[in-house]
């Protein structure tokens, strides 16, 4: 019966972990670690559009050679073969890789439970703290390599005990291929796991330090020698590759070594471990499941002890190993996390084999579980379920405008991979240290040989900014920026400035807009009749409030539009006409009038001041048929009930067929068209 119940609480949070991995699944942006993630997706973009399977592969964010290779790339080759296979967009073939090496994962757990003599039931419910953790479920589906690196870590701790316990080849085999899978995707997951492991073997040393001893050092070594010669080859190729680039040097692992390891003064940092106790108390569990844990655990068996305090000591070791690491990146933790969630379950474990009552016990685990299923539903659900095309304004206009093979130059980014990867643009982020060695930069710019300039984008205002400019403007780009997003300035090809103008405002980039001192064309569209399908797009804008739009428009003075009122009001100057095509039936138009105080203050004489505005309806038919359906003298000097913002205007018709009819704006009884400055409202037709 327990093991039934036991296996019903492990269903239960496998299917809302399941569950978990469908909320966004549509959306395209990278939540969680964005930066990170972008750049594994556009390794994966530039390996697939250039069909690049070399271990030199593509991560265009640093110049020329475009390779910077920091893991081997098994998970984006992965990626980029399921993409193909399933025609998944890469996006959604990243997260399905994640989620099943996840799911791969779970089975190790399970062994390495029932070597630790934990009873089939108590393994569902150790199990069930894992999969409802809210960290597994928010990164689960990242693009990023963590879940890879984790399963191939587990299986290796797994099958280097049981290779060398048991004396088994196919153990060995699969400790051979999973260790090294680990130690090529990412090594500081390796390291964390090669530490349980190397704490049991050295126990298992001295236990036959007498006798034995040596066969089984040379089982162990064994298992190890190719993980660890595969791993040490790799970080020499990747470290050669890298220094052939005069950007990307600073990412050798010599140059990064303090960032992964840190120094001393940041281990003893207070400012650190609080930055790494908020991470743990948001992000990883829920608070109070943990403490739950800690408050049982006098409680528990104490053959559980030993256990519980050695995953908690792995788990806290790598906080210390990887200082930085684990205070700036979130999404470190899916390395370590799943020890903490091991204690956690040992210690549940070690309650339901005390003498403590069941309903205590069963009620410790109902509370770590739905505690860790609301916590997800308060933190990361929120961020996880918002669809997004991915990207900004600026990655967009960027795609847009500039050509597929162009090379984009950024500035005030650092070499954060977002704007590369959303444009699809191969990229030269300059780091600010770097904008200011003119060496370094001219020979980035060299050598891009024939590789056109697509834009030079200058975020904020960092140092080296205008001296960048200025070579770039040596290349062809203009030295004045056609459009801003936020803080950022784009600068473009000179020869394309008239051409990506006009794209510019045939488009609606969000939060972007021209650069000052940019100005729109002036094309006239005053004084005769224009077709709305014939003009373009951005010469539309004055129309925006309109329900259906005019498909024919004469204005006198051209089209104008106000937004200032927090509405569009379309400047409707004597003469306008404006020509809806309707299907048949009944309708009405509804709309606003209003006129500026200005145009009928009482001091003007009546040479000086409107008299008001004809504001008709009229139903078109052959030739110059023209049959009015309703009139309406629009005049605040005489009419008070005309003053003021907004004043109604409606028409009800019908049309006996599909037709036209015209809406006329013209002056009053006088015939003249003085300060007729009449504005309409949003125009519905309905």
């Amino acid at each position: 019966m327990e093991s039934r119940l036991a296996l019903a609480v492990f269903v239960v949070g496998l299917v809302f972990h399941a569950w978990g991995m469908t909320v966004g699944w549509t959306s395209r942006n990278l939540p969680g670690g964005e930066f990170r993630q972008a750049q594994t997706a556009l390794s994966t973009h530039w390996i697939k559009a250039e069909q690049n399977f070399a271990l030199a592969y593509p991560t265009p964010v640093l110049g020329k050679p475009w390779s910077l290779p920091m893991e081997f790339p098994l998970y984006q080759w992965t990626v980029v073969k399921v993409s193909e296979v399933t025609h998944w967009s890469l996006t959604k073939a990243g997260r399905a890789v994640s989620i099943a090496c996840f799911y791969l994962l779970l089975p190790a757990v399970f062994l390495l439970l029932r070597r630790w003599q934990v009873a089939p039931a108590h393994r569902w419910l150790v199990l069930a703290v894992v999969v409802t953790c809210p960290l597994y479920i928010f990164y689960t589906r990242a693009f990023l390599i963590e879940t890879m690196a984790l399963m191939a870590s587990l299986w290796f701790w797994v099958a280097f005990e049981r290779a060398v316990g048991d004396r088994s080849k196919v153990w060995l085999a699969v400790a051979v291929i999973a260790g090294t899978g680990a130690g090529l995707v990412k090594v500081t997951t390796f390291m964390l796991y090669l530490l349980p492991a190397g704490v049991w073997a050295l126990a298992r040393l001295w236990a036959a330090r007498r006798q034995g001893w040596k066969t089984e050092l040379a089982w162990m070594a064994a298992a190890v020698a190719v993980p660890f010669g595969a791993t040490l080859w790799w970080l020499d190729f990747a470290d050669a590759t890298k220094a052939l680039n005069p950007l990307g040097t600073f990412l050798t692992s010599a140059n990064l070594k303090e960032f992964n390891f840190g120094t001393l003064a940041i281990r003893l940092s207070p400012e650190a471990w609080a930055t790494k106790a908020r991470i743990v108390r948001e992000a990883l569990t829920w608070l109070p499941a943990m403490l739950v844990c800690l408050l049982l655990l006098p409680f528990a068996a104490r053959a559980r002890w030993r256990p519980v305090a050695a995953c908690g000591l792995w788990f806290a070791s790598v906080l210390v190993i990887f200082p930085v690491l684990y205070e700036h990146h979130e999404y470190y933790y899916v390395a370590n996390t799943l020890l903490l969630l091991l204690a956690m379950g040992l210690v549940l474990v070690a309650v339901l084999e005390s003498r403590v009552a069941r309903w205590v016990a069963y009620g410790a685990v109902a509370v770590v579980l739905i505690g860790q299923g609301g916590r997800y539903l308060a933190w990361y659900y929120p961020v996880q379920r918002a669809i997004s095309p991915g990207g900004d304004g600026l990655t967009t206009s960027l795609r847009t405008l500039t050509n597929p093979g162009d090379v984009i130059l950024v500035l005030g980014q650092d070499w954060n991979s977002m704007t590369a990867y959303y444009a699809q643009r191969r990229a030269i982020m300059f780091r600010n240290d770097v904008a200011r060695d003119g060496a370094r930069v001219e020979q980035a710019l060299a050598d891009l040989g024939s590789d056109k300039i697509g834009a030079l984008i200058i975020v904020g205002e960092p140092d080296g900014a205008q001296w960048l400019i200025d070579r770039a403007a040596a290349r062809g780009l203009g030295p004045e920026p056609l459009y801003v997003w936020r803080d950022a300035r784009v600068f473009v090809p000179q020869a394309r400035r008239t051409e990506l103008l006009h794209s510019l405002l045939e488009n609606d980039f969000h939060e972007v807009a021209l650069a000052p001192g940019v100005e729109p064309p002036r094309a006239s569209l005053a004084g005769k009749w224009f077709e709305m399908a014939a003009i373009h797009r951005w010469q539309r804008k004055p129309f925006v409030g309109f329900q259906p739009a005019p498909v024919r428009f004469f204005a006198s003075f051209g089209p104008a539009m106000d937004g200032s009122s927090g509405q569009p009001m379309y400047g409707a100057h004597p003469v306008t006409r404006l020509v809806f095509a309707l299907p048949a039936g009944q309708h009405t138009l509804r709309s606003a009038l209003q006129m500026s105080v200005d145009a009928y203050r009482l001091d003007l004489t009546d040479a000086e001041t409107t008299d008001g505005v004809e504001v008709s309806l009229f139903r078109l038919g052959p030739g110059e048929e023209r049959t009015q359906i309703g009139t309406r003298h629009f005049d605040p000097r005489h009419n008070r009930e005309d003053r003021g913002n907004l004043r109604p205007l409606e028409f009800t018709f019908t049309l006996e067929a599909a037709g036209e009819v015209e809406l006329f704006f013209g002056p009053g009884p006088a015939g003249k068209d003085t300060r007729d400055w009449i504005e309409l409202g949003p125009v519905r037709i309905e």
